[in-house]
């Protein structure tokens, strides 16, 4: 029973990591162009049609993020990795709201981005996809 929780558990952490990390390449080339657009103070360039695509393909990845989160939150953790699997569950909700709150920072309807909330959001993301890697390698390490 303890080998079979901790093969599941370990299958689950890899392949939500391998899940997100799917998402992010598909968001790639959308950040990019929303990105480059907003450095170069030229996000009138986007067209409507290209701005409610970028949002709503956010929209789509951070739906995903949620649906991973609620996987992480339903997980049964081995008993050596509790207080690390709480941590992880903590920094991937960290994770996955940053990504809806970088999602709910543009507006379609008027064409701009809460550059504030944006800003803050990536910062949230980038310090809570830190913490995730380094709890996953942690566990991983300790689990071989």
């Amino acid at each position: 029973m303890k080998k079979n929780l901790m093969m599941v558990y370990g299958q689950t952490l890899s392949r939500t990591i391998a899940d997100t990390e799917d998402v992010q390449k598909d968001l790639e080339p959308y950040y990019t162009k929303l990105k480059t657009a907003m450095d170069a103070d030229k996000l009138s360039d986007l067209s409507d049609a290209d701005f409610a695509d970028i949002q709503s393909e956010f929209q789509d990845g951070t739906d995903r993020y949620l649906s991973y989160n609620d996987k992480l939150k339903k997980l049964q953790a081995p008993a050596r990795f509790m207080g690390k699997h709480q941590t992880l569950k903590h920094a991937y909700d960290t994770y996955a709201n940053a990504c809806q709150t970088m999602t709910d920072s543009l507006n379609v309807k008027e064409h701009t981005v809460d550059t504030e909330k944006f800003a803050q959001a990536e910062a949230d993301q980038n310090e809570a996809m830190d913490r995730i890697i380094r709890l996953i390698q942690t566990i991983m390490a300790t689990n071989a």
